[in-house]
């Protein structure tokens, strides 16, 4: 038995597989000392910061919420995770909203079972949100010709895919016309997209909040009512 107190002979580290060297930023360690004065902020507040980032991570590319990921539940009861682009966050009507093939089967997971959890982190504040939905799809409505009306045509390119996603394929492939693969498609062009495009938008019912914390975790819940939210605090 080698003990991790003493320094690992070199005929075992040779052993080793290599690894990158863990950072303090990693580890979590900083040499920052906490604050034991500071009050943790007020529910109110953190669900105000909540809604604000949500807000930013639509408006902002470069925001960690931009690219959340999505959880639904499969046909046989398992979970099924993927990211999205968040194209939509409104505190007022408490909805978040994707955009994603009207063929991909996260739309008949979610036609047989509406749920939608949300997962979004932000590394930078070290802050969690898990958000609970449920989901309503537009294919064939207003707001459904609105969005595709403001898509741009680099991202309408993917609605011309000949196949439906998730389909099984021999060869590597990007799933897109010949003529596509090297360009974006013409406005006219791209209007043979808009039969595979699909909004979803999701009613939060429930928000989860994380906060990791060097000198102790904080957590909170939201949880939505017909007058807004009521508020609890977790133990982490």
């Amino acid at each position: 038995m080698v003990r991790l107190d003493r320094p690992i002979p070199r005929s075992i580290e040779r052993r080793l597989p290599c690894r990158p060297e863990l950072t303090r930023e990693d580890s979590g360690v900083t040499d920052k000392q906490p604050d034991k004065g500071s009050p943790p902020p007020s529910l109110e507040t953190i669900l105000d910061d909540c809604w604000a980032d949500l807000v930013r991570g639509k408006a902002d590319r470069k925001h960690a919420y931009h690219l959340p990921v999505i959880a639904t539940v499969d046909p046989d009861g398992l979970p099924a995770a993927r990211t999205v682009v968040l194209r939509a966050a409104d505190r007022d009507a408490g909805e978040l909203r994707f955009h994603t093939d009207a063929r991909s089967p996260k739309l008949k997971h979610l036609g047989a079972r509406p749920t939608v959890l949300w997962h979004f982190y932000d590394k930078g504040s070290k802050r969690q949100l898990r958000v609970r939905s449920i989901a309503t799809i537009h294919t064939d409505d207003a707001l459904a010709d609105e969005a595709w009306a403001n898509t741009r045509l680099m991202s309408r390119r993917c609605y011309l895919a000949p196949a439906p996603p998730s389909t099984e394929s021999d060869t590597p492939t990007p799933n897109l016309p010949t003529e596509f693969e090297s360009r974006d498609p013409t406005k006219e062009e791209s209007e043979a997209g808009r039969a595979n495009f699909a909004v979803v938008t999701t009613r939060v019912d429930e928000i989860d909040w994380l906060w990791l914390r060097h000198q102790g975790h904080l957590r909170a819940r939201f949880t939505r009512t017909d007058g807004g939210y009521t508020s609890t605090w977790l133990e982490p």
